[in-house]
């Protein structure tokens, strides 16, 4: 009876051992790593030219980006308090749609159903040619916005796209994984690969497409399961019959019924 003890003690200290490294392991796997310290790059901080709104910032950079900022009007002219912590939205528009980026992505961000959740940054990033694609540059891109802009929180980065941008965002994050927090893909085609889905379980995403979208939706069918199943607090959106479609305001998941502003909600509320 002792020895069947014993071997009871030993067996669930062996298991109980077993259960803490698992635990350990999906902590470190599971816990987002933040970018730190940022890197200053002259053509990506200097404007070629520059020119404000009452709303948008607008800025041509000497590495050949142009982009519009929004900066809540309370925290504009306190650009430089780091304690404020400003959520950063950086949107992705289709390809060749840059024309109709700001009027469309923008607006959506600066709403008052967003910015009443958490006032925030909105940054519409305009590809340098009709698509995006190098993540590098992004990467510097965005770093030296947030270096002029010390009030915008780096932790809470939030990457937003459609179609070639919805694709890109997605690639930008498993290239940086420390650079967004959530990724927000409408008809998006990217093809994400086991070792990059390792590197992005942290990251919140909410994947969209429609069946009826063809070329599309075959692509990235694959991917969007992967990312709702493995990455924390992810979403799946499939439609029968959407086409080429971007993330609106009033989404909800068939199936799940997750309500997109909620899920977001939740993105911007949590430390």
């Amino acid at each position: 009876m002792n020895g069947i003890k014993k071997t009871v003690i030993i067996v669930a200290g062996i298991f109980l051992l077993a259960m803490g490294i698992c635990a350990f392991i999906a902590k470190a796997i599971y816990t987002r790593k933040t970018l730190g310290e940022l890197t200053f790059e002259p053509d990506y901080y200097w404007a070629e030219e520059k020119a404000d709104t009452d709303k948008w910032d607008f800025r041509k950079t000497y590495a050949g980006y142009d982009y519009f900022l929004y900066i809540p009007p309370e925290y504009k002219n306190d650009r430089h308090n780091e304690s404020l912590k400003v959520p950063l939205f950086v949107l992705f528009h289709g390809s060749e749609n840059k024309g109709i980026s700001l009027g469309r992505y923008g607006r959506m961000f600066t709403d008052k159903k967003i910015q009443s959740i958490r006032p925030c940054a909105v940054l519409v990033l305009l590809a340098r040619c009709g698509y995006y694609s190098d993540c590098h540059d992004t990467s510097m891109l965005i770093q030296n916005v947030i270096i002029q802009n010390e009030c915008i929180d780096r932790e809470t980065i939030i990457a937003f796209g459609h179609s070639q941008g919805a694709y890109y965002a997605v690639k930008l994050a498993c290239y940086e994984p420390r650079l967004f927090k959530a990724v927000i893909s409408g008809s998006g085609y990217y093809q994400i690969t086991h070792r990059e889905l390792l590197k992005v379980l942290p990251i919140q995403f909410w994947f969209g497409l429609s069946k009826n979208d063809k070329g599309i939706y075959e692509q990235g069918c694959t991917t969007g399961p992967l990312l709702a199943k493995y990455c924390r607090n992810s979403v799946y959106a499939e439609y029968e019959n959407r086409g080429h479609f971007w993330v609106e305001l009033d989404d909800v998941a068939p199936g799940s019924g997750r309500v997109f502003l909620e899920w977001l909600d939740k993105v911007l509320k949590e430390e």
